[in-house]
């Protein structure tokens, strides 16, 4: 049997304030956290709903995906390649680059980070989300 890597391993990874282990979460409501993540989600949402910011994506699904990774970082983690397609990136949320333990092939995420500083909601996106066209 041979042995399979995972070819995220080595991603940087864009994230917010690393938390120590056992630090304890700051207090928040169980109903502070369902509203605010939420709350989060729905701006998540509605930012990549944009016309522009769909069609970006079609661009980005219409690769093959093994050159998916390469436009993410050209056209979504750059501020100067997102302004030029017209893409602003609303305050409070970030698109960054993500990889899941388990090796899921994610490709990048738009996260919003809750108000108390450590918590946040994410929407991924994933190669495997749309096959590339044939």
């Amino acid at each position: 049997m041979s042995e399979s890597t995972n070819p995220y391993a080595d991603l940087t990874r864009i994230d917010y304030p690393l938390i120590e282990e056992n630090t304890a979460m700051p207090p928040l409501t169980r109903d502070a956290i369902r509203d605010e993540a939420r709350s989060g989600l729905e701006q998540i949402r509605d930012f990549v709903t944009t016309d522009v910011f769909v069609a970006t994506l079609g661009e980005l699904y219409d690769l093959a995906p093994e050159d998916r990774d390469q436009f993410v970082r050209e056209n979504l983690l750059d501020p100067g390649a997102l302004a030029a397609r017209g893409i602003t990136v609303p305050a409070g949320l970030k698109i960054q680059r993500s990889v899941f333990g388990d090796g899921r092939p994610t490709i990048f995420c738009v996260t919003k980070l809750m108000s108390d500083g450590i918590r946040k909601v994410t929407y991924t996106f994933d190669s495997g989300s749309l096959p590339a066209p044939v």
